[in-house]
């Protein structure tokens, strides 16, 4: 058992000023981290909202230069991968920037950019990509409207192969969050294939049955207490 040793008045204003120092210490550094952040949130902010919205966009195959946007995105997300501090916010806006790099790779068969390519952190890369897959359902969804069967069923194709891919994370959360995600992106792929096999049975059946649908509509509609 220690016993208390009393200090001399001298020793204990050497102490004194000695955890003065170390709290002043560390006040500067929080400041200096509390700068950092303040810093990292309104980039996070503007690489999220910019990325977010080129996601919208390349659904709603709008009209915009989406080379020149990931460029100007990628140096918001390497100044936040740089960041010392890893904040909750920056790795939202860093997987917001690789889903819409790998939406875009996707949607348009171009080359899936990499990690390295992207700037942003592997942790991220990974998040998006997952995020990026379940994206394709709404463009698989889009084509099913404009009656394209064959696009709808090479997108989906893509789609079944990239989940099956990424089932290879199987790491603790700890690590890498992405159980959550890969369940997810599961019943979302098992829903767009019921989707797709669906409308696939309606066709085949009206082409086995001309005027299938004509014949339908045209049926009286039950009286009520039939």
């Amino acid at each position: 058992m220690h016993r208390a040793v009393r200090q001399t008045p001298k020793e204990q204003e050497t102490m004194d000023q000695t955890l003065m120092a170390e709290v002043e210490r560390l006040k500067e550094f929080f400041d200096a981290v509390d700068k950092e952040r303040e810093i990292a949130y309104d980039t996070a902010r503007t690489l999220r909202r910019r990325s977010v919205k080129l996601v919208r966009d390349l659904q709603r195959q709008m009209d915009v230069d989406v080379e020149k946007e990931l460029a100007e995105c990628r140096v918001l997300a390497v100044q936040l991968s740089e960041t010392p501090n890893k904040f909750g916010f920056v790795e939202e806006a860093l997987q917001e920037y690789a889903e819409a790099a790998l939406t875009y790779s996707f949607l348009f068969g171009k080359p899936a950019p990499t990690q390295a390519d992207l700037g942003c952190t592997e942790r991220t890369y990974a998040l998006g990509l997952t995020d990026a897959i379940s994206e394709l359902r709404r463009r698989i969804l889009t084509l099913l409207r404009q009656d394209d069967i064959p696009g709808a069923t090479a997108m989906f194709d893509l789609m079944d192969d990239y989940y099956h891919l990424i089932l290879v994370f199987d790491h603790t959360d700890a690590v890498l969050p992405l159980r959550r995600k890969q369940d997810a992106l599961r019943a979302v792929t098992e829903r767009t294939r019921a989707d797709i096999t669906s409308i696939i049975c309606q066709k085949r059946l009206e082409e086995k049955i001309p005027g299938f649908e004509t014949r339908l509509d045209s049926e009286p509609e039950p009286e009520a207490g039939e």
